[in-house]
């Protein structure tokens, strides 16, 4: 599930790899602007190497913290043990859903939070159909 504030990403093609990068907002000119892996500055989407096409995001529309005690406890999945991680916020998304976020040590990562050997942290929103969101204990 891919995340941005336009609800649009730019599909990149270069080789064998391919990957997108969020549209983080419109131009002047009413380009896709996005930011490039190695400058924080935004620039046009055609101005990417091996840019093909813009693809559907998930558009954020807002984030809200999350109480303390709410978290997302998943079932084992085929090679995939079970978790429980906690909600540090929600995030709702166009179409008026809300998202856990959790933790997790990289932010591609489909589990939860692994702590990496240097100690960072990635928070990004969650989804799978067979987790089950724990309320807090009153």
């Amino acid at each position: 599930m891919k995340w941005s504030p336009t609800g649009w990403g730019a599909k990149i093609v270069e080789g064998e790899r391919e990957y997108s990068l969020p549209v983080e907002k419109w131009g002047p000119k009413d380009e896709a602007m996005v930011a490039m892996r190695d400058s924080p500055r935004l620039v046009p989407v055609t101005k990417v190497p091996g840019f093909k096409e813009l693809v559907p995001y998930h558009r954020v529309v807002s984030t809200l913290p999350a109480a303390p005690g709410w978290k997302v406890q998943a079932d084992r999945f085929g090679p995939f043990p079970s978790f429980s991680a906690p909600i540090a916020a929600w995030v709702m998304d166009g179409e008026g859903l809300f998202w856990p976020v959790i933790g997790v040590s990289d932010p591609g990562d489909g589990g939860p939070y692994r702590p990496s050997s240097d100690g960072e942290v990635w928070l990004r929103p969650h989804w799978s159909s067979g987790n089950k969101i724990i309320a807090p204990d009153v």
